[in-house]
């Protein structure tokens, strides 16, 4: 039952356990979306997510009640690299991580690489990153978590990745 939330109901005299999965949890979460117009981005996250203060991201957080905690952060970038150039290069900078995987992917039907994986400094926390390609440049599109409670937030982050908009400037 590894990252299920179980509820105990009780009402008229009556008892009752509700096992919500991941997915369920997101899906009655309320989201609230944030535009960039700096960054020419639209992003959804749960309202319980708190924003993080950067001149030069789009990027919020939270905290769990078991201790676990997440973010995610889309950052243009200033580099005229190709995408394939700007994975090799974070693959490199992170002394080429043994458990990153990387695939093709799509984000708001932009041509994008994936790379799933442990953060290289730290084996606590997991994370997956995007580096998209638009035609109004490229991004870099990070979610972290707390890696035991990946289960959890990973239903968040793929909401989170499916609200993602790039907008016309």
């Amino acid at each position: 039952m590894s990252g299920k939330r179980i509820y105990f109901i009780i009402s008229a005299g009556m008892a009752a356990i509700l096992i919500l999965s991941p997915a369920a949890e997101a899906a009655k979460t309320r989201w609230v979306t944030f535009n960039s117009n700096v960054l020419n981005v639209q992003v959804s996250v749960p309202d319980d997510w708190m924003p993080a203060k950067s001149p030069k991201a789009l990027a919020f957080h939270t905290d769990d009640l078991t201790g676990g905690t997440a973010g995610i952060g889309i950052l243009k970038s200033t580099s005229n690299d190709k995408i394939e150039e700007l994975a090799d290069k974070e693959f490199e900078r992170e002394g080429r991580p043994a458990d990153w995987v990387r695939s093709n992917a799509r984000l708001d039907g932009m041509r994008a690489i994936k790379i799933v994986g442990l953060v290289a400094n730290n084996a606590e926390r997991k994370m997956v990153q995007y580096f998209v390609e638009t035609p109004k440049g490229n991004y870099l599109v990070q979610c972290q978590a707390t890696a035991d409670r990946w289960t959890t937030f990973g239903p968040i982050f793929a909401t989170m990745l499916s609200k993602i908009k790039f907008l016309a400037p």
